[in-house]
């Protein structure tokens, strides 16, 4: 009777075990909440800045007058010097692509130098320098985060001064030139805040400023002539620069 009485009593609590288990079921394992990605650096805003670096420039200078018009003066001559100026420039980010315009101002001292030749007096010498320059340009480039890589093209603009050195004396001849200017860059935001960021950049145009025409008066001085010339000029930019950067609004979260 013992047996029977046992075997009873494990069965009801067996049974109302079950049934507790059923009408309160186990807690559901809690959901995992995945951390959002990390926001990327926007370029979008306003900057100023200061550039610096060397300059490398092509001349020629090219009869316009006398009985040798059309001949070389010079031939192809180089130039080189340094520059360095100021910067201000807005950009605008849309994902990864990045549109800007940039307006640069900088002193310069590229200059170049050489006699002239035959049938020309050889014991004369012509010059070609750039006393400043200036670039306003369009920006277009691709965001790695921090690292912005662009290309860049737009209107270049020279103050220039050609000389001619003789014997009895020297001559000169100031113009303004414009012309066209491309090249590619990278920036790099190295400092940033929720203001905005500091950025380092290192930069290649080259410009060319076509043909001008100086002396459009020939000058005549103890029998020695400086005749009227077109004059050639182009330049190859490298520099680098510092940008202090203004951020429009919120940061742009990476994809």
């Amino acid at each position: 009777m013992k047996g029977h009485l046992g075997a009873a009593i494990a069965l009801v609590v067996g049974l109302g075990s079950s049934a507790f288990a059923a009408d309160n079921p186990a807690p559901a394992t809690a959901p995992v909440v995945k951390a959002a990605p990390a926001p990327s650096f926007s370029w979008t805003g306003c900057y100023v800045g200061v550039i610096g670096g060397g300059a490398w420039g092509d001349s020629e200078q090219i009869a316009r007058s006398s009985s040798n018009a059309g001949a070389t003066i010079t031939g192809n001559f180089r130039g080189n010097g340094g520059i360095a100026g100021g910067t201000i420039g807005c950009d605008y980010q849309i994902e990864k692509t990045v549109m800007g315009l940039e307006n640069d101002a900088s002193w310069t001292n590229l200059r170049g130098a050489t006699q002239d030749l035959p049938p020309f007096n050889v014991q004369a010498t012509s010059s070609t320098r750039e006393t400043w320059i200036d670039t306003l340009r369009g920006r277009v480039g691709y965001a790695f985060d921090h690292l912005l890589v662009y290309g860049t093209a737009g209107a270049a603009f020279a103050g220039t001064n050609v000389t001619a050195s003789n014997p009895v004396g020297t001559f000169s001849d100031s113009k303004t030139r414009a012309g066209i200017a491309m090249g590619a860059g990278a920036e790099w935001a190295a400092w940033t805040g929720s203001w905005g960021a500091v950025s380092f950049r290192l930069e290649y145009l080259h410009t060319d400023f076509g043909s001008r025409q100086y002396f459009s008066t020939p000058v005549t001085v103890a029998g020695f002539t400086v005749v009227t010339r077109d004059v050639k000029l182009t330049d190859d930019i490298v520099r680098a620069g510092v940008n202090v950067r203004f951020n429009w609004g919120s940061t742009i979260v990476a994809k």
